[in-house]
């Protein structure tokens, strides 16, 4: 297994509020984590530093090694981050309702296990497919899964990108957790939604394919999306399957 990851500030802000990080526990189970702080309020960037680097640290002293104890630790673990990230709102007026969106992935050897709060997302190749494998918490996508609005009044629906789940704001914390196959020559893709903003799934794919290292692949979804114009903060953080052979 191999993992690569950056971030940018990209090229419309000067602030970079998302933050990355891979962290491994006890028994060497590898968790990665993706979180975009909240641009509409002051502290994003704590805010997402704080999520990534608390649940990281947690995660090094667990000895979690089952697919029921890992979705328990995640569960239990988001409510205590949000908990430390409130505190410090409250604490500090210039982080008052400050909050982040994070997606995390537990790797095990034909397994992951995917967490997510917030439109932060977790893309899967297999196969030469590319699939989006967390759920982007939204106002539109919400009321759709709950059948309360038809597909055409979601696309019209004003404010249907609204983000309805994140880490910090209030005490509602409701991390959405799942389990996908992850085999050989299979490759995961977390990002926070600069990239896709600009790159379609084709051109996404076409990079994680490409013949060159996996931390050069990284960074030119990052360079990519900037020469799209990326309106956002840009993060890539890509998880190979098979010990892939570094290429320049």
């Amino acid at each position: 297994m191999q993992i690569a990851f950056h971030t940018d500030s990209g090229i419309k802000r000067q602030e970079n509020q998302d933050y990355v990080g891979a962290f491994t526990n006890q028994v060497n189970r590898v968790m990665v984590m993706v979180a975009d702080g909240v641009t509409s309020t002051e502290g994003g960037d704590v805010a997402s530093a704080m999520a990534v680097e608390h649940f990281g640290h947690a995660w090094e002293q667990t000895t979690c090694n089952s697919m029921l104890a890992i979705s328990t630790w995640l569960k239990e673990t988001a409510v205590y981050v949000n908990e430390i990230i409130l505190a410090a709102s409250q604490r500090y007026e210039d982080l008052n309702r400050m909050a982040t969106t994070l997606v995390l992935a537990v790797i095990f050897d034909d397994q992951i296990i995917i967490g997510n709060l917030g439109d932060s997302k977790a893309f899967l190749l297999h196969k030469n497919r590319l699939k989006q494998i967390s759920f982007d918490h939204n106002l539109r996508n919400e009321l759709l899964r709950a059948g309360t609005i038809t597909k055409k009044a979601a696309e019209e629906l004003p404010n249907g990108d609204s983000v309805t789940r994140f880490l910090g704001v209030d005490d509602q914390t409701n991390i959405e957790i799942d389990q996908h196959p992850f085999l050989q020559k299979d490759m995961l893709f977390l990002t926070s939604d600069g990239i896709t903003k600009v790159l379609s799934n084709t051109n996404i794919k076409r990079i994680m394919q490409e013949k060159i290292s996996l931390d050069l692949r990284a960074k030119k979804l990052i360079a990519s999306a900037n020469q799209q114009g990326a309106p956002d903060n840009v993060t890539a953080l890509l998880v190979s399957r098979d010990d892939e052979k570094d290429t320049n």
